[in-house]
């Protein structure tokens, strides 16, 4: 990717309020410059990986053990690297919720400093419940609440409100730590919201789902506004429904609280791919933010998945699949997903 791409980009926004322009208008120049080049990558796609979650341990893990293993077996490391910083189905204290968050990881740094592109996500501790415990004892980060409970968090004075607002605070510090080193990380808060799995989801009785769009809307501008109040302008937000339900765009924050947007799908058959065209029509880049077959018996072919992306899916920007069964190297062609003349691969788009 040529520079005066990318500078292009960045004038172009300022000069016509292009989409080009960061949500946070504060952002900055790396960050804009990351944006600019995902906007004019011209058909090609950065390959990607989820390297695990922070603050657990074993094969699930945060390490760099994915990108190692597809190196192995293909010759080649992803461009975009994944960690998730709230494994909330664990347990905390009361009022130490945060605890369960932690975003900054050395690892990450490292795989930044070679040239990766880092991407953050959350299953986040769930503000109704205290210690993030539910009725039955288990981490509450599936566990419904009502729309009450929801406009709970976004209330000042109240519990749940307390607990959101030091979960904002110990995210900020993670972010913070990637600002710091000089890294611009895409982040991607409260995925999957259009599914009904999440505490921050849509809920089962369709009926109550127009107020629960509004209020998640809310609840992701008021992250948005924190951050950006924290001086925190090296995040690229990514909002990424999930492909097999529908109501998608009726949970989009608006153009300027998003600067890419994607899908999260589990497909046996990725030409079956739900919302495409929807999501793109938001005029954003797109990615496909997290990927994996939906039966985990190790005979997906990532090969078909990026050809699938090249021929139907041609604006995505970058692909990242799940880690576990979902990998790439535990499922079938790994080496001609990274080796396609299409996958741009770690170190292939510097962004200075």
């Amino acid at each position: 990717m040529e520079l005066k791409h990318i500078l292009f980009g960045v004038l172009l926004c300022h000069s016509a309020g292009s989409v080009l322009c960061t949500a946070n208008a504060g952002a900055n120049g790396k960050t804009k410059k990351l944006l600019a080049a995902l906007s004019n990558l011209r058909g090609k796609v950065l390959s990607g990986v989820f390297g695990g979650y922070n603050n657990h341990g074993g094969e699930i893990g945060f390490s760099l053990d994915q990108a190692n293993r597809i190196k192995q077996y293909t010759g080649k490391s992803p461009a975009v690297y994944g960690i998730d910083c709230s494994p909330g189905w664990l347990t905390a204290p009361a009022y130490h919720e945060a605890n369960i968050i932690e975003c900054m990881h050395p690892q990450a740094v490292e795989y930044a400093n070679r040239g990766g592109f880092i991407t953050v996500s959350h299953h986040l501790p769930n503000p109704q419940y205290a210690g993030n415990t539910n009725k039955d004892g288990d981490g509450a980060f599936k566990t419904n609440i009502t729309n009450t409970e929801f406009a709970a968090i976004l209330q000042e004075g109240t519990p749940q409100r307390n607990r959101w607002w030091n979960m904002m605070e110990k995210i900020a510090k993670g972010l913070q730590g990637y600002k710091d080193r000089g890294i611009t990380v895409l982040y991607r808060p409260l995925h999957e919201m259009n599914g009904d799995w999440f505490w921050w989801g849509a809920l089962q009785v369709e009926s109550q789902n127009g107020e629960r769009q509004r209020l998640y809307k809310l609840l992701w501008q008021d992250l948005f506004y924190f951050m950006q109040k924290k001086g925190l302008d090296n995040l690229l937000w990514v909002w990424s429904p999930d492909q097999s339900r529908p109501f998608k765009t009726n949970y989009y924050p608006g153009d300027n609280f998003v600067d890419i947007v994607g899908l999260d799908g589990y497909v046996d058959n990725p030409t079956q791919i739900q919302g495409y065209d929807e999501i793109s029509r938001l005029r954003k880049p797109f990615a496909f933010a997290e990927v994996g077959p939906s039966t985990t018996n190790g005979q997906f072919d990532y090969d078909w998945f990026v050809k699938t992306i090249a021929s139907k899916y041609p604006k995505t920007v970058y692909f990242m699949p799940w880690n576990a069964e979902w990998s790439p190297v535990n499922n079938k062609n790994p080496w001609g997903a990274y080796n396609n003349g299409i996958v741009l691969n770690l170190g292939e788009l510097r962004v200075r």
